[in-house]
């Protein structure tokens, strides 16, 4: 805020005393201390056609020094005319009494300040007790160049200057007049706003202390700035807004536009976000609550002041990134913003700004959680610099730990909205918004940070989010632990969106479902080691997707394990001693066969084919006794069959033998029996003939 200089020169008139021998009665007490009353409209008027604000302060001074009786001697004493303190840059002064008579203005220096002097009005004639004079002093104010140290600046999309009048307590009058097309800021005294035609009026009266009262007034236009188009390299438009005549600030800005938006583009990591052509102005309303300039991406708007500082442009340029497109909190688009402007101005050899060690005794201190967006309804205070400076520093401890290449990931990962613990699959997109806790997520899942934890606890959070930051301690141990135990299975994404929720309560429940399912998995590859076999990779994929709960993962493991267990029964059964009988009963099977089917049958997860073939293998084993049995029951039986028929015919033959009186076969010796060799017999002899209507 803007105050005026003019304490002890305010009512600082001219008092002149004379002797004069009259008769006259005892005077009475003065009306005014100094012995002058003043009573003052002072009225400004902008005029943005002669580049100037007219300022008229109409008068009325009234001798209140009483004659004073000296026995036949009257002191008359009067006034021959008074000071009136202006602005340095004021010209064309004139004043002129009641009747439109010029009085006499001298120009006179202060000795303690150049932003005023004093204007000594003589009157038309002297001023005795009680007469009043009217009088109507009149200058221009015609502002200072830009960049000059007082802010008074005139020009015709611009106006700024200091509002105030001189006068006794509760006798002054403040108006200023604005036409048309002008935007106002006031700051200091309280006004009420009117209007007189076309014209805005805001006016202060009956002021209580008129030395210390003052408006600071900012007035703008701007469809009176001059225009510029400006294109970068890569097809970025803005449309740069200049005050008429200032060159030298147009030429720096586009110079930074030109050179800054690539360089920033690259060092984030990510293109120029704004679509269509970004309007940059020269304003000097930022500089009225403290601010160097200020962005707004939602209206494609930049502002900044007329000093020629290469960080201001790019910080309020870095604004097109990190806003509350990005960051929810302000100390994250400020910190960025400090820390990505220095970077580019380095980057170009400018001087980059680096902030100081944050001072915990500072009366500005807060917890950068709690700072807030301007209201902009007073300057910056002391709250203002704290907190820039320390979320310039502890965004710069993280930059510099995590490097470049990696923040790029990090803004890609801001960008995209894509989750901060990330699967084996590429990052999945989210909808939450980041703040502060989803920045520290990022820093360690993405980065690695050793920092941003204890930097966020320090200086970011209160006492109750830091409550928050032990129990993340604890869930990310328990996260950490699930990781590493799942090895090629990465954390399910129900488990890695409710980390990233900072849902931490069901985040546990669902890291201890996701362990009872790993415990499954450890089974099936204990049985998958026992086949010699591997198991459908759809488990895993399952198991990374969940998105609710793990039923289906769970039954579906407890199937291939279950499976597994009768391929293992069947493989134990194959193996085992068979022994005789049951060796005999397995004659003719293909159990190594069977087997084979059911192992490929439980890689594919084919649990029906697995389980039958198995199944078979482990019936066809328990019933090999019982076949083997059978079998060789069979087989004496078909012997004892044998040797019975064979014993039948060797009787048959014996009694035929008897009967028809032949040789006993018993009795013959080999050759005989074969039909061969001397001695034999022919075959009649064993098959003797029967002749028709005999009985053998």
């Amino acid at each position: 805020m803007f105050r005026r200089m003019l304490t002890g020169l305010v009512s600082a008139a001219v008092a002149l005393s004379a002797l004069v021998t009259l008769v006259a009665p005892s005077p009475p007490a003065a009306d005014a201390a100094d012995g002058l009353a003043f009573q003052n409209t002072t009225t400004y008027t902008i005029d943005p056609a002669g580049g100037v604000v007219r300022v008229r302060a109409d008068l009325v001074l009234t001798n209140t020094l009483s004659d004073q009786r000296d026995g036949n001697t009257i002191n008359r004493r009067y006034f021959l005319g008074f000071s009136l303190p202006v602005p340095a840059a004021a010209t064309n002064t004139s004043a002129t009494d009641s009747n439109g008579r010029s009085l006499s203005v001298t120009r006179r220096t202060l000795p303690d300040t150049t932003d005023f002097v004093l204007l000594d009005v003589d009157f038309a004639s002297n001023l005795f007790h009680p007469s009043t004079a009217q009088v109507a002093v009149t200058y221009d104010i015609t502002g200072l160049p830009p960049r000059s140290e007082n802010p008074s600046r005139i020009n015709a999309a611009y106006a700024a200057f200091d509002a105030f009048g001189v006068g006794d307590d509760g006798e002054v009058t403040v108006r200023v007049v604005v036409p048309p097309g002008f935007t106002v800021d006031t700051l200091g005294g309280d006004t009420t706003v009117g209007t007189e035609g076309p014209n805005t009026v805001y006016t202060a009266t009956d002021i209580a202390n008129p030395s210390e009262f003052d408006i600071f007034v900012s007035a703008r236009n701007d469809d009176a700035l001059t225009s510029t188009d400006v294109t970068t390299a890569d097809g970025e438009r803005f449309d740069l807004r200049t005050w008429p005549g200032d060159t030298e600030w147009q030429a720096f800005v586009t110079t930074q536009i030109h050179d800054g938006v690539p360089e920033l583009a690259t060092l984030i990591g990510r293109p120029w976000p704004i679509d269509g052509t970004v309007e940059v102005r020269q304003a000097y309303t930022p500089y009225l609550y403290g601010y160097a300039g200020w962005f707004s991406a939602k209206n494609k708007e930049i502002e900044i002041g007329e000093d020629l500082d290469q960080v201001v442009v790019l910080h309020e340029l870095t604004h097109a990134w990190f806003s509350d497109s990005w960051f929810s909190e302000r100390w994250l688009s400020e910190g960025f913003a400090q820390v990505y402007s220095s970077l580019a101005v380095d980057e170009l050899d400018g001087s980059p700004v680096l902030p100081d060690p944050i001072d915990a005794s500072d009366p500005g201190e807060v917890s950068l959680n709690d700072w807030s967006d301007p209201l902009f309804t007073e300057g910056a205070d002391e709250v203002e610099a704290y907190a820039y400076n320390a979320a310039h520093f502890v965004v710069k401890q993280i930059v510099d730990e995590l490097g470049d290449e990696t923040m790029r990931e990090v803004f890609a990962a801001v960008d995209d909205h894509t989750e901060a613990y990330i699967g084996d699959a590429p990052a999945e997109d989210g909808d939450e918004a980041t703040d502060w806790r989803r920045f520290l997520d990022l820093a360690e899942q993405l980065g690695g940070s050793e920092k941003a934890r204890d930097l966020i606890e320090q200086y970011v959070v209160t006492d109750n989010e830091a409550k928050q930051l032990d129990e993340r301690d604890e869930i990310r141990t328990r996260y950490a632990e699930l990781d590493e135990r799942g090895d090629e299975w990465a954390p399910p994404k129900v488990v890695r969106t409710r980390m990233g929720a900072w849902t931490f309560g069901i985040a546990a429940e669902s890291i201890s479902d996701a362990e009872a399912v790993l415990d499954l998995r450890d089974e099936l590859d204990d049985r998958s080691d026992q086949l010699d076999a591997t198991y459908p990779d759809t488990f895993e994929q399952d198991y990374e997707a969940v998105e609710q709960n793990f039923d289906d993962v769970r039954s579906d493991l407890q199937d291939q394990i279950d499976t597994a267990d009768l391929v293992i029964e069947a493989m134990t059964a194959d193996a085992e001693d068979d022994g005789l009988v049951a060796s005999i009963g397995l004659w003719g099977t293909d159990l190594r066969a069977e087997i084979a089917t059911a192992t490929t049958a439980f890689t594919n997860g084919d649990h029906d084919t697995a389980r039958a073939a198995a199944e078979n293998v482990t019936d066809t084993v328990a019933a090999a006794d019982d076949v083997g049995t059978k079998r060789l029951l069979w087989a004496v039986g078909g012997l004892l069959s044998l040797v019975l028929l064979v014993t039948a015919l060797v009787v048959a033959l014996r009694r035929h033998r008897r009967r028809s009186g032949g040789v006993d076969p018993t009795e013959l010796d080999e050759n005989a029996l074969t039909g061969t060799g001397e001695g034999g017999i022919d075959d009649g002899l064993l098959m003797p003939r029967v002749d028709d209507g005999e009985t053998p």
